[in-house]
């Protein structure tokens, strides 16, 4: 199995949110990918098999768990087919299967570097948090109502997977997951993960939920919290969004998030630079 490491949201070396991408021919079981998973311990890996022209089964895993969708995994792997079965071409495209959703992506060849966009189509809003669940999120986030964007609501947004938005006026620094059973909390209110956002920063955050990894740049919250932004008027329908991600982490990372008027959908666009390439002798 050829494998590619590659860094998403960034044209530079060592920089962005880290990615494996794996090519296989033959079905492996969940478990097999999985332990792959955890062997490269990469916050995801994403193992494609081709199924027809410019077609690719993905499956997308963290060290943890399958997810079913995820977004910088679908931008990298973009590139990676590019440069992999197209590299004769300025622009290439190619639909992704995953286990919920089919989906589109393209990219276009740049100096040392690919551009990769991703369609999230368009965005499910499942409902605002209020009343005590506001006070039991900030208290899990180690934050209190003074770090509340004074004007917008906690609310739960998908475009793919389902993410507790967080709009903040400060504190975005300090905030962290300080409770054990956060995954629970957040069932409670239909949502995977959580996103906190500083509005006036434009600089998001996300964790695993048990809060021990932070992620670099999260392509699958960056759709949710562009369509929340557009919902408010805090950016106008026809602007692109720039979200920052991974100064936290040492890696700072930028996610272009913009709608596409005609249908609704949602779009989300980063670098993506290819730094690796070797082979599993597994």
């Amino acid at each position: 199995m050829i494998y590619y490491h590659v860094d998403v949201f960034s044209s530079e070396i060592l920089s962005g949110n880290g990615l494996t991408v794996i090519f296989h021919e033959e079905d492996m079981s969940m478990q097999y990918m999985q332990a792959i998973a955890q062997e490269f311990k990469q916050f995801e890996t994403i193992f494609l098999r081709q199924t027809g022209e410019k077609r690719f089964r993905a499956r997308i895993f963290t060290v943890e768990e399958e997810l079913d969708f995820a977004g910088h995994p679908i931008l990298g792997a973009m590139a990676v087919i590019h440069e992999k079965l197209y590299a004769e071409i300025q622009n290439a495209t190619a639909i992704f299967e995953l286990n919920n959703k089919t989906l589109h992506a393209e990219s276009e060849k740049m100096e040392g570097y690919f551009q990769a966009t991703m369609n999230q189509g368009v965005p499910g809003f499942l409902g605002t948090v209020e009343g005590e669940l506001v006070n039991m999120f900030l208290h899990a986030l180690n934050l209190s109502t003074d770090h509340l964007h004074p004007t917008l609501p906690m609310e739960v947004v998908s475009t793919g997977l389902p993410y507790l938005i967080v709009p903040l006026a400060s504190g975005l620094e300090k905030a962290k997951i300080s409770t054990k059973d956060f995954e629970e909390q957040l069932e409670k209110i239909q949502a995977k993960f959580v996103y906190l956002f500083s509005v006036d920063r434009m600089e998001g955050r996300t964790w695993d939920n048990r809060g021990l990894i932070e992620d670099v740049a999260t392509g699958s919250a960056a759709g949710p919290t562009g369509a929340y932004l557009y919902k408010w008027n805090i950016c106008n329908a026809d602007e692109d969004i720039l979200i920052n991600q991974g100064g936290f982490v040492g890696r700072p990372s930028k996610i272009k998030v913009f709608a596409d008027q005609s249908t609704g959908h949602i779009k989300v666009a980063g670098d993506v630079k290819i730094i690796a390439k070797g082979q599993l002798l597994i």
